[in-house]
């Protein structure tokens, strides 16, 4: 029988290997299901199975251990052996990730390979480590590709294919800054990068590119910015999911802009356009543009519109959606917090406070620090707030000053 700690080593490795692949959940049970023997559970009992072990709830038994080692094309002995490191990988100590050269050496088709090998490696270290450690090392790596392409460090017949694989990687670098909280690089890179994939004609990218900067003027309050890059976008034809993407951030643009009724109607044509099953049109980055993605989002027009009693339990559903997810389940836990703040449901904010210390020294400066920082202030600013939240609040903002900057770069 597994221990608890060897049950979550397997749920990290085994949640680090499909988001590696950019595979959802229900991505994830498609492709284990024919692999398992005898007789396999129904869809969504099966996308059960996998949030349970990749929380490491539960031990995986012997005829789904080869199916994952089937789906992921590796061997079972890696996934489930004892030759697998617990725990998360230092950076340094992460194998998969081989630097481009900056010799000065022209780029050539090895460059762009590894580059792109190197793209693949930042998104694993993102989901291992969080955005902050992993900017510097992106940035540097976008700044030296994008230079050999300003400076015609390069050889002729790899041009095109230099510039998709760097605006791939000004890509990931921009969502790093973004989540790291540094807007102005954010918003530098994401302009560079989308120059770069027009050039290239790399199209998929083009439109991850633009439904990022569409995502970053909504963080910035630029609403108008945003409608017009979302309107700009679905004048094409789009695949379904590319197509949900961009209205729901249209959606979240009315919001901001106040007219409710049209920010209704985006967000029922993106639930439409997501009741599609994914295409082969649909680019590899759409499988995260999904109905939890769509509920988070009309959770923040609600929000941004001063309907708090609506966003609760939106943002309730997507918490437990998300519930062990990295990437998005504490900025989720501070979203909801804040909501409950503003209903003023104190015990279940008390609630929330504590599953927000529970994962304290996994928060990393960046927007969910801000955030957090914002609410635990205003908690300790409003009256009648029983003495157990605000103390709990004032707890919680000295924890939060020394793990966000024990974690911040020196």
């Amino acid at each position: 029988m597994t221990t608890a700690d060897e049950r979550r080593r397997i749920g990290a490795l085994l949640q680090t290997e499909r988001r590696r692949r950019r595979w959802s959940k229900p991505e994830m049970a498609r492709r284990l299901a024919p692999h398992v023997p005898d007789q396999c559970p129904d869809r969504e009992t099966l996308i059960s199975y996998i949030k349970r072990w990749e929380a490491g709830k539960v031990s995986i038994s012997e005829r789904y251990q080869f199916a994952y080692a089937a789906a992921l094309g590796t061997d079972i002995e890696e996934l489930f052996g004892q030759k697998t490191a617990a725990g998360p990988a230092p950076l340094a100590a992460v194998d998969v990730l081989r630097l481009p050269h900056s010799n000065g050496r022209p780029a050539d088709m090895e460059y762009v390979e590894t580059l792109r090998e190197t793209n693949q490696a930042l998104v694993r270290l993102d989901a291992l480590h969080g955005a902050g450690d992993v900017l510097p090392l992106a940035a540097r790596v976008f700044r030296t590709a994008n230079h050999k392409l300003a400076t015609g460090a390069y050889v002729a017949k790899v041009e095109r294919d230099l510039m998709a694989a760097a605006g791939e990687t000004g890509e990931i670098a921009a969502w790093l800054a973004y989540d790291a909280d540094n807007q102005a690089a954010s918003r530098q890179v994401i302009h560079e990068a989308l120059e770069l994939s027009r050039a290239a004609g790399d199209r998929d990218m083009e439109l991850f590119e633009l439904g990022h900067l569409a995502m970053q003027s909504l963080h910035l309050h630029r609403p108008a910015e945003a409608l017009r890059i979302a309107d700009r976008a679905l004048a094409g034809e789009l695949p379904a999911r590319v197509s949900a993407l961009f209205e729901i951030r249209r959606g979240r643009a009315l919001a901001q802009l106040g007219d409710e009724s049209s920010a209704l109607s985006a967000f029922a044509k993106a639930k439409n356009a997501l009741s599609e099953s994914i295409s082969p049109r649909d680019p590899q980055w759409a499988w995260w543009v999904d109905e939890t993605e769509l509920t988070r989002h009309k959770a923040m027009a609600h929000a941004q519109l001063g309907q708090w009693n609506r966003t609760v339990p939106l943002r309730e559903q997507v918490v437990l959606a998300c519930r062990g997810e990295y990437l998005y389940g504490k900025l989720d836990l501070a979203q909801l917090l804040e909501s409950l703040m503003q209903v003023r449901d104190w015990t279940r904010a008390e609630e929330v406070i504590t599953d927000i210390a529970g994962i304290a020294d996994a928060i990393a400066p960046g927007r969910t620090a801000n955030l957090l920082r914002r609410i635990f202030a205003q908690i300790g600013r409003t009256e009648g707030v029983p003495s157990t939240v605000s103390d709990a609040a004032a707890y919680m903002r000295g924890v939060l000053e020394t793990t966000t900057s024990e974690a911040a770069p020196r």
